[in-house]
């Protein structure tokens, strides 16, 4: 499980199904409810369980092997089995459920891809729905293992068409900053210009700007600078690798301005965040 002064558990609930519900249905091992109010980290394995994280306030970051997910409000990350998960977040809410069922390798084998770990899924605000409909359910003293099965099912059933059958983009507005975002997390070790995004996402560099600021609250400089640090911060508290290379990794191609805008926006240098922050693997 998450330990630590920095999280607030609003749910948390294990479950070991036996007899009809573990050899048919949909299950859950552990659900959680959860939020984290200051610097975390945890490392663990997904062991024999799938895990859904689902975020519904702040922002999570996630490596899965090799590869980095960046969750924000209403983002789905789906992580296959025996897989080893690195977590890092100052604020975040989110909802973590570790399942399993008869058929559910049959649905990861199709939603992630064959040569990696997880998929993520980008603004999935229609499926809060089902995380508060098994928070209710898991409640219960008595666990009613159909309805739960159900719930995690309809999860599963409308990532697979999210996948495969598209969705309609109701508000393109709102789907440009989407993909303002990818932009920004795709390129964020190269030099990104207000220019390069606006061109991206098809706007004017002024409407976009506007735009930015009222979906996101901030201006998009402020928004690549933040999440420079941030994806920093998760790499010197879930990895050992070289300060200097964490530098480039972010979009800094000289340290020293690294070092140096690192210290005046956290208050302590990069060394000093790790040496305070770095945990060892632990089990979930």
């Amino acid at each position: 499980m998450f330990d630590g002064e920095q999280i607030k558990y609003l749910v948390k609930k294990e479950h070991t199904p036996v007899g009809f519900a573990r050899e048919s249905l949909f299950y859950y091992r552990n659900f959680y409810q959860l939020s984290i109010n200051d610097e975390f980290s945890s490392t663990f394995s997904s062991d024999d369980c799938f895990y859904f994280f689902y975020v519904t306030a702040g922002s999570l970051f996630v490596t899965l092997e090799s590869e980095v997910f960046t969750l924000t409000k209403n983002d789905l990350l789906v992580v296959k089995k025996n897989v080893q998960i690195k977590l890092s977040s100052s604020q975040c809410e989110m909802y973590t459920c570790a399942f399993d069922g008869k058929i559910a390798p049959d649905y990861i084998n199709v939603i992630v891809d064959k040569n990696h770990a997880g998929r993520s899924i980008v603004d999935f605000s229609n499926i809060v729905m089902f995380f508060v409909r098994l928070k209710e359910l898991t409640m219960y003293d008595v666990q009613n293992d159909v309805y739960i099965s159900l719930n995690l099912e309809a999860i599963l059933v409308e990532i697979y068409a999210r996948k495969y059958y598209g969705m309609e983009i109701e508000n393109p507005q709102n789907y440009a900053i989407i993909q303002a975002l990818f932009y920004v997390e795709q390129n964020i070790s190269k030099k990104i210009t207000l220019g390069d995004i606006s061109e991206f996402v098809g706007y004017s560099i002024y409407h976009f700007s506007r735009l930015f600021k009222k979906e996101v609250g901030m201006p998009p400089y402020e928004y690549i600078t933040r999440f420079r640090l941030d994806l920093a911060k998760h790499y010197l508290i879930t990895t050992q690798k070289p300060i200097k290379d964490i530098a480039y990794e972010c979009g800094y191609q000289n340290a020293i301005n690294f070092y140096t805008l690192f210290k005046k926006n956290v208050g302590m240098s990069p060394k000093q965040f790790r040496n305070k922050n770095y945990k060892s693997e632990v089990k979930l």
